[in-house]
């Protein structure tokens, strides 16, 4: 492979990275939206999400990955609710 190809393989995983990044961003902007009309009832999904998976036993790398992902926003929430109120 020569150089000038590597680089535009490059380019264009990077492209396609940003625009993954991008999706992924909308989507947590849209729990966000979610949780902050109606919280208790966001919460009570998530757990009843999380009971589903542990009856199923899925592995628990997967569980802490998503708890991994969700801890972003649900900080995100606490400072933002944090430093409005103080």
């Amino acid at each position: 492979m020569n150089y000038t190809r590597a680089l535009s393989n490059r380019r264009q995983a990077v492209a396609r990275c940003r625009a993954a990044r991008a999706d992924l961003d909308a989507a947590v902007d849209d729990v966000i939206g979610v949780y902050q009309a109606h919280p208790f009832s966001t919460l009570a999904g998530a757990a009843g999400i999380g009971f589903v998976l542990a009856q199923l036993r899925v592995g628990s790398g997967l569980i802490r990955a998503g708890a991994r992902i969700a801890s972003g926003p649900a900080w995100k929430l606490a400072r933002q609710y944090l430093f409005n109120n103080l």
